[in-house]
């Protein structure tokens, strides 16, 4: 299937904050009760031990969406790691919840940070969850050239393929899933039920962003393309690979500089199988 870079309402600046908000609330909800990234945690203590880092860095986090379980988890056998949240339009409230669950672990970014130049005083292992596929090509490469640039560490985590037996499967699911899960969404707020069932606004933005979303999901193939582009001194030992989660498969790919694991030769490109 081709890729096809449609918009996505929640990409524009216009858009509102709240609505966006919103949405992310939603992601956040349907990617905690759904699990995705249980068999990501692994991949993610082996970049936190080869990189010799204890923090992640999270672009583009959205809600937060996956951090609650993810944290839960990585805290039983790293209990010093930690997590800072940003995203070019913060949702300050989901960070501020997330936070006050895990005081000792997390820290929201209070002001915009553009994955394309995230600010060097921004240490530790760059994460991506189900946003990468936000950025065109030229983007996308040049998210993994800046953390080539400043040493950092990453990995790209997207919980969808770019397939017609997953847009079908979106289409069947996507309005459902809203209705039925955003009565438990917290806080409870009016106008939340008022823009999803008597205005349904808010399921009608989530699934053409969602469908986009498919439509726009890079390829293993693709990702490690722009990760050879970004990274043309070969200074990185980059890997891509696929788990099965309860849903659907989860595809990855983690990159850490060769400075850190000598023991592998510089400039190695890797495939996992699921």
């Amino acid at each position: 299937m081709r890729r096809l870079h449609l918009f996505e309402f929640e990409d524009f600046p216009w858009f509102p904050n709240w609505l966006r908000d919103y949405g992310t609330d939603f992601l956040r909800a349907i990617s905690d009760r759904a699990d995705y990234y249980e068999h990501i945690i692994p991949i993610m203590n082996e970049v936190l031990e080869r990189s010799n880092e204890s923090t992640f860095i999270d672009i583009a986090s959205g809600g937060g969406g996956g951090w609650e379980k993810i944290l839960r988890r990585l805290i039983r056998s790293k209990p010093e790691v930690k997590v800072v949240l940003t995203d070019l339009y913060p949702n300050h409230a989901a960070f501020a919840k997330l936070e006050s669950k895990f005081p000792e672990h997390v820290t929201r970014c209070a002001y915009p940070v553009d994955a394309l130049e995230v600010p060097p005083c921004l240490r530790g292992v760059r994460t991506q969850f189900m946003s990468f596929h936000h950025f065109e090509a030229q983007d996308a490469q040049q998210i993994l050239a800046n953390a080539v640039a400043q040493c950092s560490p990453v990995l790209i985590v997207e919980a969808q393929e770019r397939n017609v037996f997953n847009l079908l499967k979106f289409i069947a699911l996507s309005p459902l899933s809203v209705w039925l899960v955003t009565p438990g969404i917290r806080p409870f707020k009016w106008r939340r039920i008022l823009f999803t069932y008597l205005l349904p606004i808010v399921p009608a933005y989530l699934l053409w962003d969602g469908l986009v979303s498919v439509c726009r999901t890079y390829t293993l193939d693709e990702l490690l393309d722009f990760a050879y582009r970004a990274d043309p001194d070969q200074a990185y030992i980059w890997e891509v690979g696929k788990t099965e989660s309860r849903l659907m498969p989860v595809c990855y790919l983690l990159g850490y500089p060769v400075e850190n694991h000598s023991d592998s030769p510089s400039g190695t490109f890797k495939t996992s199988a699921p």
